[in-house]
């Protein structure tokens, strides 16, 4: 045995039964922390507000992900796009018919999340057990709290982005509390097999993996920074395969000039003063979704938190968690993710938050040392702790039972269409509203054909139902050919309606339907709920 491999051994204190510092608890009070991980995951339907999420309809960009539940399995790898197939996998296990039931899916992410954060801090290698139990409360409250998690009630991947981030960081934290080929494999398994589900775990695991060699070389540990140097490469190649066969198809032009458009990559040139002002105007933008005061009081705690991971026994995790900042901030510079986004970047919010309540129950364990006397170190602790939480909860109180979800009721236009619409009546449907309508439409099977003009590269249309158009493109062009093919489907001589549906409407195309309309001599009778008809045939028909 190496002597690295020794020293290594004899630091091992964390999760080993008799080891110094180790807090594994009798099997009893396993089974009873156990059921109290349980209870905190539950608090997330209590933190959410679930009625809202299961009623308030699909929107643009939840409606694109929803109708993938309408098309065969067997077509699911063409319909991905930015939404990771697994995660589109699992959205037909909890679909429902046309409801909003999808979103159960990043709630049941949002509790799970809370898991592999307790037991990322409690498992480290606290001197006390009551500093153990502390850390994982204050960990598992800090994700169940933080805002950027509070927010996401839409049917999008980024709760499990922050699950599979804290997941990676608990499996690598294991891994060095005690060393084993199985332990590296489970960590591999995390990384590769967690893209199908997330982007975040490829970014996570590869700082972790980077991190257990470094401090592997740096120990002189050299069977076991073979073995992790082996394994690594395996979970790159592993990882890449994915990434080649599932997401390359998702990297668009049209994509990066989206996140360019919005801020979301720093300058190409300016030097560093430039990337300084962007990464300062990023955290002005989104430090309330962090839960954690101002700066001063942030970084302290976000620095305390990583020196207490390291210092307790896990340098590799530590590493881990303080480099995920710059590889996020230089894959934006390469114009590969966005920087600081508050949807893309949750699962940086999460584990940012994490390592802060790692860093308060540090502080109080310290404290706790300091202070002779047990029962003024164990009074002490509770109320630092008490007060964190408590401002914690302060900052976290607006973002409780949020109602954020955009309101784009192509529900409800749907709906009254299929309601109202004599059988021989044409639908006209906007170009991003047809993912939407395609979820909700009750009759027929929707099908999917390639459409450049999105982002999503395709668009859904009813190859059965040819009365129903579906706009290729927002522009006039677009909008002027799908209102001439409706046109034409009227029969001369005939009472009918041209329906319109349309959400999700910019400022130019908003401007080129009223182009076209214009054009065509139309008059559009809007509806409050925002579906709008046109009047064909003979003058007795119009206003029947």
């Amino acid at each position: 045995m190496a002597a690295g491999d020794a020293t290594q051994i004899t630091a091992d204190t964390g999760g080993r039964i008799g080891g110094p510092g180790s807090h594994v608890p009798r099997p009893r009070l396993r089974g009873l922390e156990c059921f109290l991980v349980l209870l905190l995951c539950l608090a997330v339907l209590e933190v959410h507000d679930v009625g809202y999420l299961l009623s308030q309809p699909y929107w643009n960009d939840e409606a694109w992900v929803a109708v993938t539940a309408r098309f065969p399995l067997s077509q699911l790898p063409a319909l991905t796009s930015t939404t990771p197939i697994g995660w589109s996998f699992l959205l037909r296990l909890v679909t429902v018919g046309h409801s909003q039931s999808g979103r159960l899916l990043p709630l049941a992410f949002a509790a799970a999340a809370v898991a592999p954060a307790y037991w990322l801090a409690r498992r480290l290698a606290w001197k006390r057990a009551t500093s153990s139990v502390l850390a994982g409360l204050l960990a598992a409250a800090s994700v169940l709290l933080v805002p950027a998690m509070l927010v996401r009630d839409d049917l999008k991947q980024y709760t499990a982005d922050a699950f599979l981030g804290l997941l990676v960081l608990a499996t690598a934290s294991r891994l060095e509390r005690q060393w084993s080929r199985r332990g590296l494999l489970l960590l591999s398994t995390a990384v590769w097999a967690g893209m199908l589900v997330s982007d975040a775990a490829a970014f996570v695991g590869a700082a972790a993996l980077a991190a257990i060699c470094l401090t592997q070389l740096a120990s002189r540990a050299w069977r076991r920074l073979a073995e992790a140097v082996v394994v690594t490469a395996g979970t790159g190649v592993l990882s890449l395969g994915v990434y080649e066969v599932f997401y390359a198809r998702a990297v668009v032009p049209g994509l990066v000039a989206y996140w360019q458009a919005v801020g979301s990559y720093p300058p190409r040139h300016g030097g560093l003063r430039t990337a300084y002002a962007f990464v300062i105007r990023r955290f002005d933008d989104y430090h309330s979704y962090f839960g954690l005061g101002p700066a001063w009081l942030a970084i302290p705690l976000v620095l305390a938190g990583l020196l207490t991971v390291g210092r307790l026994g896990r340098p590799a995790t530590a590493v881990a968690i303080a480099v995920l900042w710059p590889e996020m901030l230089a894959l934006s510079a390469l114009r590969k993710y966005p920087f600081l986004d508050l949807r893309t970047s949750t699962f940086l919010f999460a584990i940012t938050a994490v390592t802060a309540a790692i860093g308060v129950a540090g502080i109080c364990g310290a404290l706790a040392s300091w202070l002779r006397r047990a029962a003024i170190a164990t009074t002490v602790t509770a109320v630092l702790a008490g007060v964190a939480l408590a401002l914690f909860g302060v900052a976290v109180a607006p973002y409780v039972r949020s109602h954020q979800i955009p309101l784009e009721d192509i529900r409800q236009q749907t709906a009254y269409v299929a309601a109202h619409a004599a059988p021989g009546d044409p639908i006209v449907v906007s170009s991003n509203s047809n993912w939407g309508f395609a979820y909700y439409w009750p009759r027929g099977q929707p099908a999917h054909r390639p459409d450049t003009a999105n982002l999503q590269g395709y668009e859904a249309y009813f190859p059965g139902q040819p009365r129903i158009i579906v706009a290729t493109n927002r522009d006039a062009a677009a909008i002027g050919a799908a209102m001439r093919q409706a046109l034409a489907e009227v029969p001369p001589g005939t009472c009918a309606r041209v329906w319109l549906v349309r959400t999700h409407v910019s400022t130019g195309e908003r401007a080129a339907w009223i182009a076209v309309l214009g054009a065509l001599r139309l008059t559009a009778k809007v509806l409050p709920d925002g579906v709008a008809y046109i009047e064909r045939g003979p003058p007795p028909c119009r206003g029947a």
